[in-house]
């Protein structure tokens, strides 16, 4: 994604090695994407900020501070959560507290999907939060991070509910790849856990999202896959 004009961001995040890698990231970028402030708290972010997107981390203070970022939300910042934790509710929590995309922390594909996300955001020209789901804004999201275990519940989940023109019919193995990948498991855990190769993980999540589109429903990334699952009743509350 090469955006038509130069993105700013601010980045929150209590330790200095994840704002400086985010930095470098960011400095290495050959997109016109530039950080214009960094704080290790969100009450420590400059008033005036006038920054395209923000990259937040909600544990800052030890417990998520998803008031704070609501309040930043509801002033009109588009903001992109960062964290290591996985887990639906989180991802949720992040979506009722206005954020448009959740990325999480991880070692081998963090920088590639920060910055698309960041990308994805300042191009948004809706205004509207993005859904609730552990993941990106690039069409596949950041997998769990380092020690992260949640998701591993997802296989399971009510009936679907009756496909219709609007609502996909998706097959079993569509499905159970939907439920563990949206439950918070990486790629490369669902395809472990299903027996398959993560190439194959990658196709049943492409088909899904191509299923929503020809439905006429954005699903073209993992947050909005999540809402519009969720929508089905093809996710576990």
């Amino acid at each position: 994604m090469a955006p038509t004009r130069r993105v700013t961001v601010a980045v929150v995040d209590d330790h200095d090695v994840v704002l400086s890698g985010v930095r470098a990231w960011i400095d290495g970028d050959p997109r016109p994407i530039e950080i214009v402030d960094t704080a290790t708290s969100i009450d420590g972010l400059d008033p005036h900020l006038a920054a395209d997107v923000l990259v937040i981390d909600p544990r800052t203070a030890g417990e998520p501070a998803f008031e704070l970022i609501a309040r930043l939300a509801a002033a009109g910042h588009r903001i992109v959560v960062f964290s290591q934790h996985a887990g639906a509710d989180l991802a949720r929590r992040a979506e009722l507290a206005g954020a448009r995309a959740f990325v999480r922390k991880e070692s081998a594909e963090g920088q590639r999907r920060l910055v698309e996300a960041i990308l994805a955001v300042a191009d948004d020209a809706t205004g509207d939060p993005a859904g609730a789901a552990p993941g990106d804004t690039t069409g596949d999201a950041a997998g769990s991070a380092p020690g992260d275990a949640a998701g591993d519940a997802a296989g399971g989940a009510s009936a679907p509910r009756e496909a219709s023109p609007c609502r996909p019919r998706f097959s079993e193995q569509e499905l159970r790849t939907m439920r563990l990948w949206l439950g918070g498991l990486t790629r490369a855990a669902v395809a472990r856990k299903m027996g398959i190769s993560e190439h194959t993980v990658k196709q049943y999540l492409a088909r899904a999202r191509e299923k929503y589109a020809r439905a006429g429903r954005d699903a073209s990334n993992r947050l909005a896959l999540y809402r519009e699952a969720r929508r089905d009743g093809l996710l576990d509350d």
